[in-house]
């Protein structure tokens, strides 16, 4: 561990909300659920991408103008929430064979934020949501689509007037209905974090070098998206309308190619040691994609590098927070979540630390104050022992064992909202959660004892 000179690591979370306007929750609106709500943002992809880009740019500049000046050393993580990137029909909608505009996002993000400016810094800017749909009008006057739309609204309503175990029944028609409407899906949906790296990414299971990558989500949540628009709009992209594209992960999560829908990459590409990174989205993490596929994944051997397996585990989400059976990061390494949904567990305090949904965590939290609806979180889990089994519920198996992290570890930074913000996010500007402002943590295991 400890690549291209990085003896330590500092973790910057921007805590923003990234959930609907006019969100109205289903289920347990503290641990995520399903919603209604309605979708912000500008028609014009590049006009959309533009003012989301001035809130990061503003989240960004507030994080770099507080850290201490002249480091060389120091690995500055920084990550933003699921759905950051995303129109007022839920995903950027574009023609089949169309430019991507995950591919416009990453040119704007890379200008903005060129190596030269952020040396040490590797940037997981959220995520991107995106569809193929070649005539959107046809897509939403199908009669599958108004079906699914109008059923789930209806149950939706039903829920709302419901109590005790009607309540809990009408909720679990719904979820069935979710599942059935992502067996058969009338638009395939990509979730993508949005990666920049100054230090070029590359991976173990494969030689590339580049400053920029993406990584796809994989499982179906029920509330990626909208079930229904509470404003009456019948041209937004739903839940129950859509899937995920089918991604292979037999033979591990490590990337072959800085764009395919993998997981795990690695900064740095020379010999000696490495810092591997892995990027997993929400319900993949609830989910343990990583640790579910540790067997599977096979690290090459005997091309220098020590200490394989993941060194910092990075969980974008919008309704989550980390799961102590899913975190798969190796002794001295770490598990990051940036959320757009939800406070750390119990607490409302602006940081903290202690148990966070059972597992020993720093924390931050952002509650918006002009409306508390509106929340989001940073959370960082630090591994003394690694997690042992693919399967945390196996009897031969057992979870990594956490650190206990000073109160005092998280230091808060205000945002400044840019005119426009109204525009794109429901819930205020966030604010910018650092991990060891003044004392950044080590990367990599504890030396062992001399002798």
């Amino acid at each position: 561990m400890g690549s291209e000179g990085f003896a330590h690591v500092r973790f910057i979370g921007y805590a923003i909300p990234t959930a609907p306007a006019m969100i109205v929750p289903l289920g347990n609106p503290d641990r995520g659920s399903a919603v209604g709500g309605t979708y912000l943002g500008l028609a014009d992809v590049d006009a959309d991408v533009g003012g989301r880009l001035s809130v990061m740019r503003a989240a960004v500049h507030a994080a770099r103008d507080a850290l201490p000046a002249g480091e060389t050393d120091v690995l500055n993580v920084f990550v933003a929430p699921e759905f950051f990137w995303h129109g007022p029909q839920g995903p950027y909608l574009h023609a089949t064979g169309a430019p991507d505009p995950v591919d416009r996002i990453l040119e704007r993000l890379v200008a903005e934020f060129p190596p030269a400016e952020y040396p040490n810094w590797v940037f997981v800017f959220g995520t991107a949501v995106t569809a193929a749909a070649d005539d959107p009008r046809e897509v939403f006057s199908r009669a599958t689509t108004t079906v699914r739309n109008g059923v789930v609204a209806d149950l939706a309503h039903r829920y709302r007037q419901a109590a005790a175990d009607d309540a809990a029944k009408v909720f679990d028609m719904i979820d069935d209905y979710l599942q059935w409407g992502h067996a058969h899906p009338v638009l395939q949906v990509r979730n993508r974090a949005v990666i920049v790296s100054a230090t070029p990414l590359g991976s173990p299971g494969a030689a590339f070098a580049a400053h920029a990558a993406t990584t796809d989500k994989v499982f179906d949540s029920a509330e990626d998206l909208v079930l229904w628009d509470v404003t009456g709009r019948d041209d937004v992209v739903t839940e129950q309308m859509t899937a995920h594209p089918y991604v292979d992960l037999s033979a591990g999560d490590l990337k072959r190619d800085p764009f395919d829908a993998h997981a795990i990459l690695r900064l740095g590409t020379g010999e000696g040691a490495a810092t591997d990174i892995a990027v997993e989205i929400c319900l993949d993490h609830a989910d343990a994609r990583l640790r579910g596929a540790l067997s599977r994944t096979r690290w090459p051997r005997g091309d220098g590098f020590v200490d394989e397996g993941i060194d910092i585990q990075i969980v974008p989400s919008c309704g989550a927070a980390l799961s102590l059976g899913s975190i798969a990061s190796i002794a001295g390494g770490f598990a990051f979540n940036v959320d757009g949904q939800i406070a750390a567990g119990d607490s409302i305090m602006p940081t903290g630390s202690g148990p966070v949904f059972g597992v020993q965590s720093a924390y931050g939290n952002y509650i918006d104050p002009a409306n508390p609806r509106y929340r989001a979180h940073t959370q960082l889990a630090g591994v003394v022992s690694p997690a042992v089994g693919d399967d945390g519920r196996s009897p031969s198996s057992s979870d990594a064992q956490l650190a206990r992290f000073a109160d005092d570890l998280v230091t808060v930074v205000p945002v400044a909202a840019p005119p426009t913000l109204d525009t794109f996010f429901a819930g205020g500007p966030g604010a910018v959660h650092v991990y060891g402002l003044r004392a950044p943590l080590a990367l990599g295991p504890p030396a062992p004892p001399a002798g």
